[in-house]
């Protein structure tokens, strides 16, 4: 479960969010929908810390922290149960597919057998088994946007971060992955808080839509309300 209360972020004196209150169920997918500008992004950067509010509280599973205060350890174990997946991929390019999805793995100190287990696994689910000594450039858009969710998924977290994952892909691509999306939430059965502008991606995809707007979210509701 994700619980944000009262977050406030600015950037000089541009206030991006003002007093926004999102509450994710576990296991539901949320979708944060609104035109550019309005703060879905910076929502997403501050759960994960990489930015840090200005003013409210931050709650991922057991834990609760104060999104201005919080300490080093805190934001450790929060980023330990989130993942997230970047509009643009964030892949490296002089790495092979199978690198990608192991660097995270390997920074965790996670032994060698249980590495290559959890790549194996997540490259069946994401169709990269075939590709896993490829370099990203040889890749089209759609693989390497697999290759960012199998990163995510190889790190097994509670609640998976998605920044517009899909925006970058051409229209027939876009359904097709976003099926897939759906899928992998259905196998995983893990919480996503996903962020677009797409009105369609967000009534297809969501168990609750928070509309937001200026910093300031305007409706919540399910799909059909």
């Amino acid at each position: 479960m994700i619980e944000i209360k009262n977050l406030h972020k600015a950037f000089g004196q541009n206030q991006v969010l003002k007093g926004v209150d999102i509450t994710v169920n576990k296991g539901d997918v949320v979708v944060v929908i609104g035109p550019s500008g309005s703060g879905k992004t910076t929502i997403l950067r501050c759960i994960n810390f990489l930015e840090r509010a200005d003013e409210g509280t931050i709650t991922v599973g057991d834990i609760t922290v104060d999104a201005a205060k919080a300490k080093k350890k805190e934001i450790h174990e929060i980023r330990l149960r989130t993942a997230m997946v970047f509009q643009n991929y964030a892949i490296y390019p002089i790495m092979t597919v199978r690198d990608n999805i192991d660097f995270g793995l390997k920074n965790r100190k996670v032994p060698k057998a249980e590495r290559q287990r959890r790549i194996a696994e997540v490259a069946r689910m994401t169709g990269l088994t075939e590709l896993l000594d490829r370099r990203p450039s040889t890749l089209s858009g759609g693989q390497r946007q697999r290759i960012a969710l199998a990163r995510a998924m190889v790190k097994q977290p509670k609640v998976f971060l998605m920044d517009e994952p899909l925006s970058n892909l051409d229209a027939k691509l876009r359904n097709s992955m976003r099926s897939e999306l759906i899928e992998l939430h259905k196998s995983l059965r893990t919480t996503f808080v996903y962020v677009t502008h797409d009105q369609v991606e967000a009534m297809a995809m969501a168990d609750m839509i928070v509309l937001i707007n200026k910093g300031k979210i305007m409706q919540k509701g399910n799909p059909r309300e």
